[in-house]
């Protein structure tokens, strides 16, 4: 940072606890949080703006009691004023499931701030979205072409009644770009990005524009959609997407309230064996490493399923207490960085062995049915039709649906080679309803 405020929020943070002591709290934990950003932004093919930013935010919790009040703010002479309000909002606030906040333990090691970042300069920014911008103008001149870069760095702290007083410092860079192509009534959107902490060969303008400019050339013919149960290709950004609703059922306040379809099942077989799916937050500049929760709790390596087998629920501080569990470490009861261990065979074979099947670029509306239960429904923003091993053109007018543990429990293929960040493979699986218009 060009000037670091940590060591002056640590001294007000530290008299902050005391005054929300003396204001009645019985417990209390505050928050920094500091960035600056730089970042262009081309729209229409040309450069629409560029800039820089800085911004500074402080969030707290006290408990009353067995009650909690939240406020949040940006201006370091309301910080007593804001806490003030929290005990205030505490008396009245939401029944907590904890008394206390925890007291320090060891955290891991884990590296989120690279000074390569700090290289990227704006220039070499808007130096990438224009190459971007070229190669898809090269490919298509009528494209509404959009592309942005950004760098960020941050410094965050947080400071306890527990004892705690942690500080960290991250960089991020994101690179991206989108297009859109129109011909008379047919409408196609296709894109893709990148973002990690350390600047390294992820931040490729060239490859980002390439991966863009394959999903046009696989669009160009229109061909009819395959109908009923289909076995489905997804690539890493879909199955992304697409498993979102299986960490709603390890989430442990869904647990704990009886929202989760997977309560009581820790030890069974729920998903297919070829399916491990971990939580690591200590990957070196992963965009979710993470060595703390926001509440003071180390986080930790943990598997969530082990071939399939349901290992374990994910629990923040208050829903442990409420659902009478040890906390794991996870903010909002989610992982923060989810990795799905690969499989055997590389993308291009998994592909090849498809018969008939629909590959599934992009989800319009996913989530539309009992999305906590695994049912889902969606339309394919972007897909193509995949026969006797080939992608042979896109459909239109294609919706998917069904229910995500049961064709999860099925046949699923994982390939060997994963997206930029090493978490998700590429998926084949079957059984998924396939109708179109």
């Amino acid at each position: 940072m060009r000037t670091s405020m940590i060591e002056i929020m640590k001294d007000h943070f530290q008299q902050g606890l005391d005054t929300a002591k003396c204001m009645g709290a019985t417990a209390a934990k505050l928050a920094f949080y500091h960035t600056e950003r730089t970042d262009c932004r081309f729209e229409a093919g040309r450069l629409k703006d560029t800039g820089g930013r800085e911004a500074i935010s402080y969030s707290i919790e006290v408990l009353v009691g067995s009650r909690k009040g939240n406020t949040s703010g940006n201006r370091l002479e309301d910080l007593d004023t804001m806490i003030e309000q929290a005990v205030t909002l505490g008396k009245i606030g939401s029944v907590a499931h904890f008394d206390a906040y925890p007291v320090p333990s060891k955290v891991a090691k884990v590296k989120t701030h690279s000074e390569k970042t700090l290289s990227l300069s704006r220039e070499k920014m808007i130096e990438g979205c224009q190459h971007m911008t070229d190669l898809l103008k090269a490919y298509n001149p009528d494209l509404f072409i959009e592309c942005s870069a950004s760098r960020v760095e941050s410094e965050q702290l947080l400071v306890t009644s527990g004892g705690v007083c942690h500080d960290v410092t991250g960089t991020r860079w994101k690179l991206g770009a989108s297009v859109q192509r129109t011909a008379d009534t047919d409408m196609l959107f296709a894109g893709y990005g990148r973002t990690w902490s350390d600047l390294n060969a992820f931040y490729d303008p060239n490859d980002i524009a390439k991966k863009i400019i394959t999903d046009l050339r696989r669009a160009e013919p229109i061909v009819e959609s395959p109908r009923g149960k289909v076995v489905a290709y997804l690539p890493p950004e879909t199955i992304a997407q697409m498993i979102l609703p299986v960490f709603m059922g390890t989430n442990g306040r869904n647990v704990a309230k009886g929202d989760s379809p997977l309560g009581g099942r820790l030890g069974q077989q729920v998903l297919a064996p070829s399916l491990t799916i971990l939580d690591d937050p200590h990957q070196d500049y992963a965009t979710g490493a993470r060595v703390i929760d926001n509440n003071g709790i180390p986080t930790r390596r943990q598997t969530i399923f082990d071939r399939g087998v349901l290992k374990r629920f994910l629990y923040d501080l208050d829903s442990a207490g409420l659902a009478g569990a040890e906390p794991t470490g996870n903010n909002g009861c989610t992982p923060h960085s989810p990795k799905m261990l690969r499989g055997g065979q590389s993308s291009r074979e998994l592909l090849a062995d498809i018969k008939d099947g629909l590959y599934i670029r992009d989800i319009i509306g996913f989530g539309q049915s009992n999305i906590v239960n695994g049912d889902f429904s969606g339309n394919v923003g972007l897909g193509y039709r995949i026969e006797n091993g080939s992608i042979t053109g896109r459909v239109k007018n294609t919706m998917i649906a069904g229910n995500l543990y049961e064709i999860l429990k099925q046949n699923v293929l994982l390939s060997s080679d994963t997206e930029h960040e090493g978490r998700y493979p590429h998926v084949a699986i079957e059984g998924v309803s396939v109708s179109a218009g």
